[in-house]
Parts: structure tokens; sequence; C-alpha cells
């Protein structure tokens, strides 16, 4: 082999191999720099969703703890007991409990909206739950304290709503847990 072919062959495989080094780390960079780009877009839908949840726990709480106030009272047996009840939870009539009731889960179901938006799945379902145990405990403070319904004692539709607050209760610790869970979830599962 003749000494000019010889470094022009070497040349070119100098060549050959710089161009292959730099395609790798081109190609290394590139992925490192998509890593890091769904790294920061997992930790900004995680910040927006925590905002989200949090905005929704706590309107689900001031309603739980509002009708907390009303069906923790005993059970009211006349009308008597049942305004005594009332003025325990910091509502002077029947319609004050209600119209707070109603306007929170009216915000809490706007705030739904936005939790369903977030996602995950799971969490639109739990917020669904909490929800519909929202409208439960609404609906529970109204028919308490507007006359007989259904020919029912006032104290059957005491306990009722009373159970029906339970339930919000447990909706709403199941919603925090599942919470907490996506919002731990990093995505390398």
């Amino acid at each position: 082999m003749d000494a000019g072919v010889a470094a022009v062959l070497g040349a070119l495989a100098g060549a050959v191999a710089t161009t292959g080094a730099a395609l790798a780390t081109g190609w290394a960079a590139r992925e490192q720099a998509k890593i890091a780009a769904r790294g920061e877009h997992r930790r900004q839908r995680r910040d927006s969703r925590q905002v989200v949840y949090e905005e929704f726990i706590t309107t689900a709480s001031a309603q739980e703890r509002h009708a907390a106030l009303f069906f923790l009272a005993p059970v009211p047996t006349d009308q008597e007991s049942f305004d005594l009840a009332l003025r325990g939870s910091g509502n002077t009539d029947a319609e004050t409990l209600w119209s707070e009731s109603h306007r929170l889960y009216i915000e809490l179901l706007k705030i739904t909206i936005r939790v369903k938006l977030a996602g995950p799945r799971v969490m639109s379902e739990a917020a669904s739950v909490v929800c519909d145990r929202s409208h439960d405990v609404m609906d529970s403070t109204m028919t308490v304290g507007h006359g007989l319904i259904g020919g029912e004692p006032i104290s059957e539709r005491f306990e009722k709503g009373r159970e029906r607050w339970m339930k919000l209760d447990d909706a709403i610790d199941d919603f925090i847990e599942k919470a907490r869970i996506s919002l731990d979830d990093d995505g390398t599962d």
C-alpha cells in the first residue's frame, strides 16, 4: 500500500470515527433534553393538579364541617329540639342551613369540572363520588328542615342526613388518599 493511500484511508477512518462520535453525542444530548422536558412537564402538571385538588378538598371539607355542626347534635324529636340543633350549629333557621350547604355544593360542582380536566381518571371518579355525596348532604339539610317529607318523623330524616354526612366524610378521605397517591406518581412505573 502506498503511503498516500494509507494517509487518505487513515484520515477517512478518523473522519468517520469523529462523525460517529459527534452523532452519538448529539443523539445522547437530544435524548437527555427530551427526558428533562418530560420531567419538567410532569412537575408542572403535578403542581397544577395539586392546586386544584387542594381547592376541591377545602370546599368539600367546608361543606362537611358545616353539616357536622348540625348532624352531630342530639337527634331532634320535635320542633323545639330541632331549633336547638339549628342554633347550636350556628344557623338561625332551616333556610340558612340549606342555603349555605347549597352554596358550598354549587362551588364544589364547579371545582369538580377542574378536577376532571386535571385528571387522572381515578381522581375524576373520586371527585364525582364526593360531589354526589355533597349533593346528598345538601338535600338532607333541606328535607330535615322543611316540614314533613313523605310523612317521615324529623328524627328519621335527621338520622338519614347524619348517615349521608358520614358518607361525605368518608368520600373526602378517599379522595385525599387517591390524591396523595396520584401526586406521588412520578410516571416511572
